[in-house]
């Protein structure tokens, strides 16, 4: 009797909609008071034979294994629940062995096979599945429903044991075999895509992950766990590529469906979880992560007891959040409680047991014992080789670890060793996932990917000068990488418009179009845009897919883009004898974690020497802080600045002393200081000593090409009428009508836009001018100024995430916008307001230069190896070879005679360096203090 209730119990479990299955329950229940005798049991397996038969050819036509993506790569594997391990055991109770066909025999093998396999037993799971596979093949079965199954599910098994190559072919196999069922065919491109997720194959695995959760909403409805774990998978592969905010989005949908259909004790649901839980983690909020991690302990505790992995991985998890949160001596008892089940449960050479024992070898070497942690290391760095491959991300960082331990134990010849090797091999991960991916998403890979190089340039600060391979891998490995998005994104925008493809061109100017639709409403917040039932994130959603389908058309980084296709000895070529390039690099300070600490190293690349020199400046915390707020304040108040020179130049001049030509590449807080306007202890100005060339990075000098565009085109755009209470800037007016009749004495034909007709619409239209020339107020809101629900006529909440939201510069009616009186419709594109995201969708690319005669133009967010994120990029983005833009609140007068000089002298020598700094040098003649003269400066060619 209690044999039978734990049957209909049982079956009742089961987690799949199938026919017949309350049937078969009723029909076991009036047949159990039968159940004393052999007869018996006959009779109850006779009249449940058939029903069950049914079921199960019904399951066997619905049902199919996912691959499940986890975060902290736990398993692959999709457990099944009780009630189908249950169906299958019981699909043949009427039959003894010997009756039934090779067909049932094959599909037995199959369910053994794959319940070894939930039950951790790989090496029996595989003999057992290859031998249903043979029987399928030896008795031609291969049309059989289950059969693409076995391969699938060796497919599964193979990735779990971290035989990559083997498990593709078997998925592979089993994609092609299912291609005329939506459901199956889903599931496989399911597995698939996590097998590439897994493999760093990124590119490859979002196009698949996008295809399987389209053909499994068709197939289950929206409502359905295949569908769900598509979306957990989805976002999974999102956080692998750092795309936060996308994968927490579409993990709460995932979990929100799976909540609706399974409670708690439900693996599946545990695993949402438990990837939510991480996630928070990685974002930073570790009080959420913390509570989920200590909930879902329990639970697997009541489920599966404290020897299961499911366990240890939640071990595992917590002592990882207690090491970034500081509880240091809460970490080691966990990881070695988790390392003991890992190695129980499956041996040393499986991925779970890799990376525990990394994990405590890197605590280890955070808490300077050395001795220790170095045989962890060292074992999961084979362990990885040996399953994962040596290409495999998981690899790189256990050479990078091992690099770092090797640094703080002093031997710095195999630290460079490894770390050459683990450098090297993220470059190549740059140029294989770059290519289709958009600019945001280029953002976010880089942003996990750059700690890496920081942490090289933290070891390369503290080897002596004379090892000159190693600076000279550190500099080629910066020029390789700075910049890198700003390059990629102009690449591409170049490719697309000197093509022959008038589809891509079509798409690209779709693009535009949408980015201006974006733009408008990125002026309107939330709950405007919820009252006119407008879905802004649904239209961000679109541009970023056809930036994307932009890179994969464009083809332009086949043959053509590499990381580190610059490298010193082609920096150096271009040099003359007696000049200099300087490449600036800011990084964070490494000491086993990263501190607060802010360096920089200088290098200097000339002519005459193989190596690069190097100059390390330690107090880069200070150069930030209160020396740049010292800079500052000297320059507004008009204040003999004897102090800056020593901090921010003194170190470097040894570097450059006596030579007159620098191209300098600044980073950090370079990017802000008017290196001419520093004094010297003698009283004389650095621009007397050296003619500075800025450029975003040294890699330019090769990279650079003229433009040869030689039409005589000039656009002036100055004194717009304003309106509200921003008063009018009569310089300007001056200055466009000065600079106006040089240009048409040298034969320019001139479009001015002035006074009313100085508006946004009129702006967004210039294109295809050699001169574009702007006299207004400019502006950079600072973090502290976005206040209330609107700034600057765009949206707040907009505004804090975007700083190309925050920079832009005022035309005419941005009065209005600015006091918060406009009162323009959604398809208005004029507001007076021209944000550096709006300039960036500008065409430009004929222009040889850009003048910002405006207060601030220079100034922005600045970025670490990437520049300033405001104007700046903006108009290169846009295409122009050069900007002259300011770093501060200019003086109208001074700036409109500094305008008018600059160009007096550009049109008489054509070099636009020597002009520009004439002009400074007459300026600074008149007028004494730098404030006047010094705001301004000249980069690119």
């Amino acid at each position: 009797m209690r044999y039978v209730y734990i049957v209909v119990l049982c079956i009742s479990f089961v987690g799949y909609a199938s026919v017949g299955y309350g049937q078969i329950g009723k029909l076991l229940k009036d047949k159990a008071k039968n159940f004393v005798t052999g007869d018996g049991l006959t009779m109850l397996k006779d009249a449940a034979s058939q029903k069950l038969e049914e079921a199960r050819n019904n399951f066997d036509s619905t049902s199919f294994s996912y691959a499940i993506s986890l975060n902290d790569n736990a398993d692959l594997y999709d457990v099944k629940e009780k009630g189908e391990i249950f169906l299958k055991a019981y699909t043949n109770l009427g039959k003894e062995e010997a009756e039934k066909e090779e067909r049932e025999k094959a599909r037995d093998l199959l369910d053994k096979g794959e319940g070894l396999y939930a039950s951790g037993y790989y090496a029996m799971a595989e003999k057992v599945l290859l031998a249903s596979k043979i029987k399928y093949e030896a008795n031609e079965l291969k049309e059989d429903i289950n059969y693409p199954k076995v391969l699938s599910t060796l497919g599964l098994l193979y990735s779990t044991m971290g035989r990559y190559t083997t498990a593709e072919e078997y998925i592979l196999n089993a994609l092609e075999l299912r291609k005329d069922n939506k459901s199956s065919h889903g599931a496989s491109l399911n597995n698939l895509a996590v097998l590439y997720k897994e493999t760093g194959k990124y590119n490859e695995s979002e196009k698949l992950i996008k295809e399987a959760s389209e053909e499994l909403k068709s197939a289950h409805n929206r409502e359905s766990m295949p569908y769900a774990i598509a979306l957990n998978n989805e976002a999974m592969l999102y956080q692998a590529m750092g795309r936060y905010e996308q994968a927490d989005v579409i993990l709460r949908e995932a979990i929100d469906i799976s909540a609706n259909l399974q409670n708690e004790k439900s693996g599946n649901h545990q695993k949402f979880l438990t990837n939510q839980a991480l996630l928070y983690q990685e974002m930073g909020k570790y009080e959420q992560a913390e509570s989920s991690f200590k909930a879902l302990i329990k639970l697997k505790e009541r489920r599966f007891g404290k020897r299961h992995p499911d366990y240890a991985h939640m071990l595992n998890n917590l002592a990882a959040l207690y090491m970034q949160m500081g509880k240091y001596d809460e970490v080691e008892p966990l990881l070695k409680e988790a390392i003991e089940i890992y190695e129980r449960k499956f041996g040393k050479e499986h991925r779970l047991y890799a990376s525990a024992i990394s994990d405590l070898g890197n605590f280890y070497r955070f808490k300077g014992d050395y001795e220790a942690s170095k045989p962890l290391l060292t074992e999961t760095l084979s362990i990885r080789e040996k399953i994962l491959g040596d290409k495999h991300p998981q690899y790189v960082q256990s050479k990078e670890n091992l690099a770092i331990l090797y640094w703080k134990m002093g031997d710095r010849v195999e630290a460079e060793k490894l770390y050459t090797a683990s450098l090297d091999q993220s470059l190549s991960f740059i140029n294989q996932y770059f290519p289709p991916m958009s600019e945001a998403e280029k953002t976010k890979y880089w942003d996990k990917l750059r700690p890496r190089f920081e942490r090289f340039y933290s070891f390369v600060a503290e080897v002596p000068d004379d090892n000159g391979a190693l600076l000279l891998r550190a500099y080629n490995y910066n020029v390789a990488t700075k910049g890198l998005l700003l390059k990629s994104t102009n690449k591409i925008k170049q490719k697309i418009l000197s093509g022959s493809d008038e589809e891509l061109k079509k798409l690209y100017l779709n693009w535009l179009d949408q980015k201006e639709t974006l733009a408008r409403l990125y002026s309107y917040s939330r709950e405007e845009l919820q009252e006119q039932n407008i879905n802004r994130d649904s239209l961000e959603k679109v541009v970023n897919n056809n930036e994307k389908l932009l890179s994969q058309k464009s083809e332009v980084f086949s043959g053509e883009y590499a990381a580190n296709s610059v490298e010193f000895k082609d920096v150096q070529q271009k040099l003359k004898p007696g000049e200099v390039a300087l490449e600036f690099v800011r990084f964070r300070g490494f000491d086993n974690t990263f501190t607060d600490k802010a360096r920089y190293i200088v290098f200097a690349v000339t002519k005459e020497a193989n190596v690069p020199k190097k100059v390390l400046l330690e107090n880069g915390e200070q150069l930030e802080g209160r020396y740049f707020k010292y800079y500052n304040n000297a320059i507004h108040q008009k204040l003999a600045d004897e102090y800056s020179y020593n901090q921010y130049w003194a170190p470097i001049e040894p570097l450059v002393k006596g030579v007159k030509q620098v191209y300098l590449s600044p980073d950090g807080i370079y990017n802000q200081l008017s290196l001419n306007a520093l004094r010297k202890p003698s009283g004389d100005y650095l621009m007397n000593d050296h003619d500075f060339h800025i450029i975003g990075s040294t890699r330019m000098l090769v990279e650079h090409k003229p433009n040869n565009f030689t039409a005589r085109l000039a656009c002036l755009v100055g004194y717009p009428q304003y309106g509200g209470d921003i008063p009018p800037l009569p310089g300007t007016k001056t200055e466009i009508a000065g600079i106006s009749k040089m240009l048409a004495a040298k034969g320019y034909k001139i479009a001015t836009y002035s006074d009313v007709k100085a508006t946004e619409t009129n702006f967004k239209a210039i294109t295809d001018v050699k001169i574009l020339h702007v006299a207004t107020h400019g502006y950079f809101l600072e973090d502290h100024q976005l206040k209330g629900s609107k700034v600057f006529g765009i949206s707040t909440e907009s505004a804090r995430d975007n700083p190309l939201l925050r920079a832009g510069l005022l035309l005419t009616n941005a009065g209005n916008e600015v006091s918060g009186e406009a009162n323009e419709s959604l398809e208005s594109k004029d507001n007076g307001i021209l944000t550096a995201y709006e300039a960036m969708n500008m065409s430009l690319d004929k222009t040889d230069l850009v003048v910002l005669s405006a207060c601030e133009t220079a100034v922005g967010d600045v970025k670490a190896g990437e520049g300033v994120y405001g104007l700046q990029r903006a108009f290169l983005v846009a295409g122009a070879n050069a900007i002259i833009m300011s770093l501060w609140k200019v003086d109208d007068n001074a700036t409109q005679e500094l305008m008018t000089k600059f160009y007096n002298n550009w049109l008489k020598t054509g070099n636009k360096q020597q002009a520009f700094k004439a002009a400074q040098v007459e300026l600074k003649n008149k007028y004494k203090e730098p404030y006047y003269w010094g705001g301004f400066i000249l980069i690119g060619s």
